[in-house]
């Protein structure tokens, strides 16, 4: 069992017995090479993607038995199973303190959903710092990390990332999954500016 998510991930909660080797370091295939060929693999990340990808390179390096949880640690959970985890009680948000962030602003709040492992946050990002920069005055940016704050993604029901919502008077009044382009989130943040 391995986990190809970032150390920092990994020591926050993985399967328990799964071995840490990072698909996106730089050796990654050395790492898989070391392992019994014969032998069943099964790749894990947050919901898939990198798993897949980890799955990919191990089949082309001469694996026969590879195998990809298709929801990763995600699905693990979702399903009851168990999982090693450093406390996080005590850690990030709480909802009460997100509801005071998103209510104690008299500007517009847009709330960024993300996540460090997460390249279509990473590819948002930029953009919605330069809006948030631009509309200063009237917009506060508030950015949330799921994984740091997992009391908050779990009473929202948070499923997916990037994630934006935009609230009004503490009021959500929009929000987006996925990418969005800088001229139509330029448009949708002026529909709410006075």
């Amino acid at each position: 069992m391995i986990d190809v998510r970032t150390p920092d991930e990994y020591k926050e909660k993985h399967i328990a017995g799964a071995v840490n080797m990072d698909v996106k370091s730089d050796n990654f295939e050395e790492q898989i090479r070391t392992l019994d060929k014969a032998k069943p693999i099964y790749f894990y990340c947050k919901s898939g993607g990198r798993g897949k990808k980890a799955a990919q390179i191990a089949v082309s390096d001469g694996f026969t038995n590879v195998n990809n949880l298709e929801k990763g640690i995600t699905g693990w959970e979702e399903a009851n199973k168990p999982v090693t985890s450093v406390a996080t009680e005590n850690t990030g948000l709480t909802m009460d303190d997100y509801l005071a962030l998103i209510k104690k602003s008299d500007k517009l709040v847009l709330v960024d959903f993300n996540a460090v492992w997460c390249g279509p946050c990473k590819l948002l990002r930029p953009t919605v710092t330069k809006l948030a920069k631009k509309n200063s005055d009237k917009l506060e940016l508030l950015e949330i990390d799921v994984d740091k704050n997992p009391k908050v993604a779990n009473a929202m029901n948070i499923n997916g990332i990037p994630l934006l919502i935009l609230y009004k008077q503490g009021k959500e009044v929009w929000r987006n999954l996925g990418l969005i382009d800088e001229n139509e989130l330029a448009s949708k943040l002026k529909q709410f500016i006075n």
